[in-house]
């Protein structure tokens, strides 16, 4: 990179964290500094475009997800139209209470253990991801 480039790449920099601290403030850019080391994400993406990318991946999983489970419902237990649309429905509704912090995963893990006998639990994801 030329010094040229490297030189406007550092003011560009600083104008984005002279915007976060307006708007938000130090412990603003202290966590938008914190995310962007943990994520690489660089300064030339926004927290908007940030966020809709996060989003389009929460839609996709639960996507993916329902597909998945419904087909095994549906070859595995005998489920017909009639109560897979109601699973696909209940299903949904669950996500929005996660979604809307109506409700936590512990929250649900804790009533299938005491309700079910189940131990469930979700795998953490603290390991880097290498990318080559």
């Amino acid at each position: 990179m030329s010094r040229n480039k490297e030189e406007q790449a550092r003011m560009e920099g600083m104008a984005q964290a002279l915007r976060i601290a307006k708007a938000k403030g130090i412990d603003g850019l202290e966590a938008d500094l914190k995310m962007r080391n943990i994520t690489g994400l660089p300064c030339a993406v926004s927290r908007a475009a940030m966020d809709e990318c996060i989003m389009n991946i929460k839609y996709n999983v639960i996507d993916t997800f329902t597909i998945l489970v419904a087909y095994t419902l549906h070859e595995k237990f005998g489920f017909g139209k009639t109560r897979l649309n109601r699973f696909i429905h209940d299903f949904n509704f669950q996500a929005e209470c996660l979604d809307e912090d109506y409700c936590t995963w512990e929250d649900q893990i804790e009533i299938l253990r005491q309700e079910c006998g189940l131990d469930l639990s979700i795998r953490k994801n603290d390991k880097d991801v290498r990318v080559r």
